[in-house]
C-alpha cells in the first residue's frame, strides 16, 4: 500500500511540472506545418536549382544562344557580332516568303533572372509569416500554455490536498470547504 501511496504522491505532486526555462519551450514550439515546409522547399528550391543549372551551363559550355556571323569574318568581328546581337536582344532571320523577321531574345536572356525573382517571390510569404505573424502567435500561444500550466498545477494541488484531507479525516464522506474551491 505504501508503494501505491508513494506513486500517487509522485503523480500528483508538482515535481513533475517544474517550470522550465522559457528558452527551452521556444525551441520546441513548431508553428510551421510539414506540408508548408515541403511547399516552400519545392517552390523556392526548384527555381533556384534551375537558375544554378542555367548559370552552370552558361559558364561551362558558353552562351546558350550565339549569333552566327558569316564564315569570312575574323574572330574579333565574330565576337563583335555576337556582342551586338546580345545587346540588341534581337534575332534577325528570313521567313518562308523571304521577308526579314525580327525576334526578341530578351526572354531567353532574362529567363534565369526571372526564375530567381520567382524564387524570391515564393519565399516572401514565409518571410511575412516568420516576421509578422509568428511573433504575435508565439506570444499568444505562450500565454495560453502558461495559463494551462497554472490551471493544471492548481488542479493537481487541489486533488492532492483533497486526497490528504480524506486520508487524515475520520469520516471521508464529510465535505470539506476546500472541495468547493473552483479548479480553474
Amino acid at each position: 500500500m505504501s508503494i501505491a501511496n508513494t506513486a500517487a504522491q509522485a503523480m500528483l505532486s508538482d515535481a513533475l511540472l517544474r517550470d522550465n526555462n522559457g528558452d527551452n519551450r521556444i525551441r520546441h514550439l513548431e508553428l510551421d506545418l510539414p506540408l508548408d515546409k515541403v511547399i516552400k522547399f519545392v517552390s523556392v528550391g526548384l527555381p533556384l536549382l534551375l537558375v544554378s543549372m542555367a548559370f552552370a551551363r552558361e559558364i561551362s559550355i558558353g552562351p546558350q544562344i550565339s549569333c552566327f556571323p558569316p564564315n569570312n569574318f575574323t574572330i574579333k568581328q565574330a565576337a563583335y557580332v555576337d556582342t551586338y546581337c546580345w545587346d540588341s536582344l534581337m534575332h534577325h532571320e528570313f521567313d518562308t516568303d523571304g521577308n526579314l523577321e525580327e525576334r526578341s531574345l530578351w526572354v531567353h536572356k532574362m529567363f534565369p533572372y526571372s526564375l530567381l525573382v520567382m524564387a524570391m517571390m515564393m519565399y516572401l510569404p514565409t518571410l511575412i509569416w516568420r516576421y509578422l505573424a509568428m511573433p504575435s502567435l508565439t506570444s499568444d500561444l505562450f500565454f495560453i500554455i502558461d495559463e494551462l500550466d497554472k490551471s493544471y498545477n492548481r488542479s493537481v494541488h487541489l486533488a492532492q490536498s483533497i486526497l490528504d484531507l480524506k486520508q487524515q479525516s475520520e469520516n471521508p464522506l464529510l465535505e470539506h470547504p476546500i472541495a468547493r474551491t473552483p479548479l480553474l
